[in-house]
């Protein structure tokens, strides 16, 4: 008995003493002016109340805001459905988007206080979008200030179309298309072509440029072989051969004429 007393009472502690260093962590309060914020042109505006342990020296401090998104409300288009569906999807382990604003703690007399009421504006333009989130104020040095806050921007999301057949048969700029079996239906908003008329034989038209032109057939004079006209075989004297020939033949005519004589005598 007395062992499960001690038992309880060292649990208590460790219980008292984790919860102080957890608090210890945190200073001063943070609240929302309202856990809902409605978007107006696109942007979001946030009404907060920070206070301080004790008036800051300066009158402008430097802290951040952080935004983990925890839950996105997505709208959808599916089956069956005219209008979008909003889904809820629970998020985890976000980067939170940080917003790093100057909090003025002095009045317009410049006096100085341990609290003030700050706004300021969330815009889709900066990453956000309609869901919920956990606000969280930091000092510039990473001291937190107060708990976390839960806040839940509403608006309308941008559509995503998650439909299996993404047409609209009421809408009568849309086309309707209508199931085919095996290519043999032709569709009714196409006109049939020549070639489908046809049985499927092409008919040819024009003449079609041979591979290789004319050109290629033709010998350059490089190809031409030199070869000696066709005849009896001897060769053929030219016009200057000739007239050498025709002084000769007298003088051949004179010299069997002498032979014949010497041969007499």
């Amino acid at each position: 008995m007395r062992t499960f007393a001690r038992l309880f009472l060292a649990l208590a502690c460790l219980a008292l003493l984790t919860t102080f260093a957890l608090d210890a962590k945190a200073v001063g309060t943070f609240k929302l002016k309202s856990t809902e914020a409605t978007e107006v042109s696109g942007a979001w505006h946030i009404y907060v109340t920070i206070e301080l342990p004790k008036a800051p020296l300066t009158a402008h401090q430097s802290m951040k805001f952080l935004f983990t998104k925890t839950m996105a409300y997505e709208r959808s288009l599916i089956d069956g459905h005219n209008d979008p569906v909003v889904n809820r999807q629970a998020l985890q382990n976000q980067t939170p988007s940080v917003e790093s604003l100057d909090v003025d703690f002095a009045d317009p007399s410049g006096k100085i206080f341990k609290g003030t009421r700050f706004d300021f504006g969330l815009t889709r333009t900066r990453g956000y979008e309609a869901g919920e989130y956990k606000v969280e104020v930091r000092t510039s040095d990473g001291t937190t200030i107060g708990a976390a806050q839960n806040l839940i921007l509403k608006g309308d999301n941008p559509v995503v179309d998650r439909r299996a057949i993404a047409f609209n048969a009421k809408d009568p700029g849309v086309k309707k298309v209508e199931a085919y079996d095996g290519g043999a239906k032709v569709a009714q908003n196409d006109e049939p072509s020549a070639a489908a008329t046809n049985m499927g034989e092409v008919t040819p038209t024009g003449v079609a440029q041979p591979f290789i032109p004319k050109e290629g057939f033709e010998k350059v004079p490089e190809e031409e072989i030199k070869t000696r006209p066709g005849g009896c075989g001897c060769m053929v004297p030219d016009a200057a051969s000739a007239g050498v020939l025709a002084w000769l033949a007298p003088l051949a005519g004179l010299g069997v004429l002498v032979r014949r004589r010497r041969a007499r005598g």
